[in-house]
């Protein structure tokens, strides 16, 4: 029986050719078969049996056209492949395709007519499933990119460390009234002042040496051509190798009024300062501690698709108030909804704790740790098993001169397993560490035989 599978699958070598013979069978990781003008198998070697299931005894003689899913267009397709290929001399393609246990995977595949056309057609099969799915959450991660980075009220830009711009937001356009084309390599320049743009692009060369640009300089405004001063920092998304071929992210924030009025200056100067320092430092060490964590460009762009996800909640919730103190049930139903628990009055989670105000300075950390605990519970904790059961309460600590608010996150019914990623990755690292450096917060998280507890004590606004 195996030699009348070994003749199967190399019926199309010369049988005095074994070098041949020998790459066939030995590309496993190529399906590599033909078929008959109509289709039918003819030959299959043991590449395509790893990759798509069948036994050369279970194809051979038999239609391949069982590897085109129903929703791919299954037997039409099939047709249409070969009849391209006829036409065009090959037809090329990257879609779905079947294996013999139903299960679905991408392929990429590419379908010859042999030398002699009356014999059929030569068909090349490699899976490329793990590529295509990382570039679908890559892409997915860039469009959360463009959304959070359209939905705040700075310009935004991307740029090589040059200072040659990538991409501008509709922001910029809409301010300086130049376009996409006009906007990229240095053509943004065209809306600096002229007395401006030398200091401008020295700023790009500084940069590199400190990982951060930073100018005020005066920008064109189109609708009246008024030119407002604007304070513009940028800083590479993640360190590589090359730091010339490195992209760098940036905002461009109006500070005309605060130019003026001499007495006002510092204090909002400094506000705008660290609201811009402060989004620009969360976005690159999202990128730099995701990076640090994950172990496939698949892992990093599931990772950080989420965590932009939850800053661009935290964005939108804040820009709907304005800036203003954002209540503590909202924030934490809201993280828990994100993350498919919608049914929050259940027993699985209990959600406790009075109307309290949480300032927005505040918010964004914050509404960070409990994401990160949230997609911990998820996957290994109260949120992912049956059994798990969540109590998210916090209560008032009247303190002076500052009251303050214990949150606490805690899990039951949990079999923990030994390692978790957030035991040493970025979720620890910024319950444990962030918090209390940029928010002056007590913070715990202990990995409890049944789940995760945390406790996280911050300041807050009580409502009066």
């Amino acid at each position: 029986m195996k030699d009348d599978e070994h003749r199967g699958r190399s019926s199309l070598i010369p049988p005095d050719n074994e070098l041949l013979g020998l790459i066939f069978e030995s590309a496993i990781d190529f399906g590599i078969f033909t078929l008959d003008p109509n289709g039918i198998t003819t030959s299959w070697n043991s590449g395509a049996e790893r990759l798509l299931g069948y036994k050369s005894g279970e194809i051979i003689g038999k239609s391949a056209d069982v590897i085109f899913p129903p929703e791919e267009g299954g037997l039409d397709a099939a047709a249409e492949e070969r009849r391209t290929a006829l036409a065009q001399g090959r037809a090329e393609d990257e879609r779905w395709q079947m294996r013999k246990d139903g299960t679905r995977f991408w392929a990429s595949g590419l379908l010859m007519p042999l030398a002699d056309r009356n014999a059929g057609f030569l068909k090349i099969l490699r899976d490329r499933t793990g590529q295509h799915r990382a570039e679908e959450q890559l892409r997915e991660s860039e469009e959360r990119f463009r959304i959070l980075a359209t939905n705040i009220p700075q310009l935004v830009f991307r740029s090589m460390p040059n200072g040659e711009r990538t991409w501008p937001s509709p922001q910029w356009t809409s301010f300086t009234g130049l376009g996409f084309a006009d906007s990229v390599g240095l053509g943004w320049l065209d809306a600096v002042h002229p007395d401006d743009r030398t200091e401008t692009q020295a700023a790009w060369r500084e940069a590199l040496g400190n990982d951060e640009y930073y100018i005020e300089h005066r920008v064109r405004r189109a609708a009246s051509g008024e030119y407002r001063w604007h304070q513009t920092r940028a800083v590479p998304l993640a360190h590589s190798a090359n730091p010339a071929a490195t992209e760098w992210v940036g905002t461009m924030t109006d500070i005309h009024e605060l130019r003026m009025p001499q007495d006002r200056q510092k204090v909002l100067l400094a506000e705008v300062q660290h609201r811009t320092r402060n989004l620009l430092a969360v976005v690159q060490s999202l990128a730099r501690q995701t990076m640090k964590s994950t172990h496939s460009a698949e892992e990093f762009a599931q990772e950080y698709e989420g965590r932009l996800g939850a800053l661009s909640r935290i964005q939108a919730l804040l820009a709907r108030t304005d800036n203003e103190p954002i209540d503590m049930r909202e924030l934490v139903e809201g993280e828990l909804e994100a993350h498919g628990h919608s049914q929050l009055k259940g027993s699985k989670v209990k959600i406790e704790g009075p109307s309290v105000l949480l300032p927005s300075s505040t918010i964004q950390l914050l509404s960070l740790a409990l994401h990160e605990l949230a997609t911990n519970a998820v996957k290994y904790g109260a949120l992912g098993q049956p059994s798990g059961q969540l109590i998210v309460r916090w209560e008032i600590k009247d303190q002076s001169p500052d009251p303050l608010a214990l949150v606490e996150w805690r899990e039951s019914g949990v079999a923990m397993p030994q390692k978790t990623p957030m035991r040493k990755g970025y979720g620890s690292e910024l319950i444990e560490r962030a918090l209390p450096f940029q928010l002056g917060a007590r913070t715990s998280l202990e990995f409890e035989p049944d789940g995760v507890h945390c406790e996280i004590i911050v300041p807050i606004t009580t409502k009066g």
